[in-house]
């Protein structure tokens, strides 16, 4: 039996992820990281949204230590404010590294991926699915292919079980990941990408702010690739 656990944390790739691991495995498990950001309220009540939706089960694991680090790193998206970018701004490849550093949370991947191997690990093995892919591995090297690698190596080593780590997304930017959700036929809406967002719709859509790198970065990625953005924004992104 191929099993397979999903590391969802609401937005685009990860749910594009969900739903990929639907099609490929015969047992998925989701499992939400908190760490105290800015969007982990509306992350949860996502989670639950998909869960419910594809039938899944849903573990959430608070890590109280994460948030700790991270506010003594002086991340925004713990506590903090996010920059707001334009699509503009995202072309150039400065910008984006001060932006990517001012989101980072201290060797996040890095723990994310050894909570989910810990769970695999303790159920008898299986696959880690993650939402890296091109676009933001240009910006974040633990979102890229060497990452991947390097992991899976360590893996063989670090769990007593078959364990590595699967990224579907990795060659693809915004627009492929927008394409696949269309072809998946998902509620995309439902998910969130914000790192600010600003709470849920009466039907339950979260409301993003329009403004942020990742509001930017979904809304050009829909838009340019399957002509529409069913996302709720408080403000329109420029793209």
């Amino acid at each position: 039996m191929k099993r397979a656990v999903v590391l969802f944390s609401g937005g685009l790739d990860s749910t594009a992820c969900l739903y990929w691991a639907k099609k490929n495995y015969d047992e998925v498990i989701m499992l939400t990281i908190n760490y105290g950001s800015n969007e982990e309220r509306v992350t949860n009540k996502v989670a639950e949204f998909f869960s419910k939706e594809l039938n899944v089960p849903l573990k959430i694991v608070r890590l109280e230590f994460l948030e700790e680090f991270s506010k003594l790193r002086g991340t925004t998206l713990v506590g903090g404010e996010t920059p707001k970018v334009t699509a503009q701004k995202l072309e150039n490849l400065d910008i984006a590294q001060e932006t990517a550093k001012s989101v980072w949370v201290p060797a996040r991947n890095v723990v994310l991926i050894a909570v989910a191997a810990s769970l695999l690990d303790a159920l008898g093995g299986g696959d880690i699915i993650v939402g890296f892919n091109a676009e933001e591995g240009m910006t974040f090297p633990d979102n890229t292919p060497e990452f991947v690698e390097k992991m899976n190596n360590m893996l063989k080593y670090g769990a007593m079980s078959e364990v590595k780590v699967v990224a579907p997304l990795i060659e693809l930017d915004k627009r492929g990941i927008a394409k696949l959700l269309k072809e998946f036929g998902a509620k995309y809406e439902y998910s969130n990408s914000c790192y600010m967002p600003k709470g849920f719709t009466e039907e339950g859509k979260p409301i993003h702010c329009g403004t942020c790198e990742s509001c930017v970065r979904r809304h050009r990625g829909l838009i340019d690739s399957i002509g529409e953005d069913r996302t709720v924004y408080r403000v329109q992104p420029r793209i």
